[in-house]
């Protein structure tokens, strides 16, 4: 099995931690978490794709072991996208393929809509697209639902209750049931527990709420809509996405109509997974990943 090594990338603004497998490998793979994760959401893809491919894995800005910003606006959208560009030619690529998860993917739709020259590929694990997630927002009482946590994430002061009992109420809303499933062993749970509790983790990484224009919107509330452009999110780049339909924070309707978005896209869906897709699925996900790779490559050389 690959070994999985770690490093950091000097971004000039930001360092950032990343964990590798395959660094002979030509071919850069850019793996982005969401929350509340970090780089180990993909331990268990890293060594299987890393045979093939040059994998990277960073802690995204204010998690884990990468610096964390004191500013709110460091953690907009716009920074998010140059943390990818900027990690992208710390490697030395200029062109690379993106995977992601949640808030990864919040990012890696971004980076694919706004410099499509640079990704090869996309693969999206159970993340929103930004226009329709945020007309979901705006319109869909279920989505509104269920993305309550959102406004709640914003509050001053949550940052105490997601820290209180060693993060027990983070670890309930999350990991709890895969814990239980015997899916996060204790050595896995403690890791988590570790990255949440560093110094600032959590307001950090509560800040990509704060920051982001993105959230409920309940007509009733008389909240202003954002009153997007549709064509300023068509996505260009071949798209895959792995969708587990058991997501309970991501409604099934975040799939319809995104074909009018991503004009070369591919949809698998698991019926039976839920929204932490990394977890319930690790060997369907790395089979995916890579085999998404190999058909783009095949088709570029074809």
């Amino acid at each position: 099995m690959t070994e999985i090594s770690h490093g950091y990338a000097d971004l000039a603004d930001v360092k950032l931690h990343y964990a590798e497998c395959g660094a002979s490998n030509d071919d850069l793979v850019i793996l982005l978490h969401g929350f509340p994760e970090f780089w180990y959401t993909w331990r268990k893809q890293l060594p299987v794709i890393g045979k093939n491919v040059h994998a990277v894995a960073p802690d995204m800005r204010g998690y884990n072991l990468s610096d964390r910003p004191e500013k709110l606006e460091d953690y907009r959208i716009d920074r998010l996208v140059n943390d990818v560009i900027k990690l992208a030619k710390h490697f030395g690529k200029e062109n690379f393929y993106l995977v992601s998860h949640d808030w990864g993917a919040a990012v890696a739709w971004s980076v694919a809509i706004s410099r499509p020259d640079l990704v090869k590929g996309l693969i999206v694990l159970n993340g929103a697209h930004p226009y329709i997630f945020s007309k979901l927002l705006e319109e869909n009482e279920n989505q509104i639902a269920h993305s309550k946590y959102m406004s709640e994430f914003r509050e001053e002061g949550i940052e105490d209750r997601l820290l209180d009992d060693n993060c027990e109420w983070l670890w309930d809303w999350t990991f709890k049931s895969h814990y239980d499933r015997g899916l996060i062993t204790d050595a896995e749970k403690t890791e988590y527990i570790k990255a949440w509790t560093k110094p600032g983790a959590i307001r950090a990484m509560l800040n990509y709420y704060r920051a982001s224009p993105v959230k409920p919107r309940p007509k009733s509330k008389g909240e202003k809509p954002l009153n997007l452009d549709p064509e300023k999110f068509v996505v260009s780049v071949p798209t895959l996405i792995v969708w587990g339909e058991q997501d309970h924070a991501l409604m099934p309707e975040n799939l319809d109509g995104i074909e009018d978005f991503v004009s070369d896209l591919e949809i698998i869906r698991l019926p039976e997974v839920s929204h932490w897709v990394t977890h319930e699925d690790p060997e369907r996900v790395s089979v995916e990943i890579m085999g998404y790779i190999n058909k783009l490559k095949s088709r570029k050389q074809g």
